[in-house]
């Protein structure tokens, strides 16, 4: 989804709620059956609009727009933030009970946390790490055994951008993946980019899948990693990690081709 579209999509919300709060005035100023009639449409439209604009920012939220419109990276996240927050403190200055102006906010919350734990529960949801920025902290410590069984350290590719991959054979979204990573690494390898492939799987089962399979690149069992990287949490995860050994971005998925070879150029750029 295109930010022009989540734009509209936004507009069009917008244009909802405007209907429902003309509806609430005509209804006030009205009586009779056809204030009541307008009454419904407005709480209607109101609500209507909110969930919109809610399901946008929820949206970012979970990463369901791709990792390249997740919240901090998104100006239409921070947009849908101000709809709700001026709707919600609108809805406070409402003269209503104090046990409907903070019972419905308090529903909509449990409904919307409600919702993220089933996702998680059943596995649709990546780890929750992924939905933050990494601010640019220092790679911690990853060990891996290459396709000869040897022994490496993430630290050994200090100097190279690395592109950190975990995944599984299985993995259906793993194996459409790789095709891309694998291009990248052809074109940018002369500039300094590792694409490093780290499964957690039995070695013949890897090295089975490489013999039929080639991906350029570095191909690794995981041997061990700190808890920060989610390993074996959800599949694809991805990180992507400076010459200078910061990790600058993570996700989970796929995002588009055209967003990771600009954050690898970014960071291939010389300093300066």
């Amino acid at each position: 989804m295109r930010t022009t579209s989540i734009l509209i999509f936004l507009a069009i919300a917008l244009a909802i709620i405007a209907a429902g709060s003309l509806a609430f005035r005509a209804a006030n100023r009205g009586s009779g059956d056809a204030a009541r009639a307008q009454r419904v449409f407005a709480w209607f439209a109101t609500l209507l609009g909110f969930a919109l604009v809610g399901a946008i920012a929820f949206a970012h939220l979970s990463g369901r727009l791709g990792a390249e419109r997740l919240w901090f990276r998104a100006p239409t996240f921070y947009l849908a933030g101000v709809i709700l927050l001026a709707g919600f403190v609108s809805w406070l200055r409402r003269p209503a009970p104090a046990s409907v102006r903070f019972g419905l906010p308090a529903i909509v919350l449990v409904l919307v946390g409600a919702a993220a734990l089933i996702l998680r529960l059943t596995g649709n949801a990546a780890p929750i790490a992924m939905s933050m920025p990494t601010m640019s902290q220092a790679a911690p410590a990853l060990s891996y055994f290459d396709t000869d069984g040897k022994l490496h350290a993430l630290a050994d590719l200090k100097g190279k951008v690395v592109l950190l991959n975990f995944w599984a054979t299985w993995c259906t979204p793993c194996r459409r993946e790789m095709p891309l990573l694998s291009k990248l690494q052809s074109e940018h390898a002369s500039d300094g980019l590792v694409v490093l492939y780290l499964s957690l799987e039995d070695p013949r089962v890897i090295t089975e899948f490489l013999r039929q399979n080639r991906f350029d690149g570095v191909h690794g069992r995981l041997a061990d990693a700190a808890p920060f990287y989610n390993a074996g949490k959800f599949y694809p995860l991805s990180y992507l990690i400076s010459r200078e050994g910061r990790v600058e971005k993570r996700w989970s998925g796929r995002p588009t081709e055209q967003w990771i070879d600009s954050a690898i150029r970014a960071e291939l750029k010389p300093a300066g």
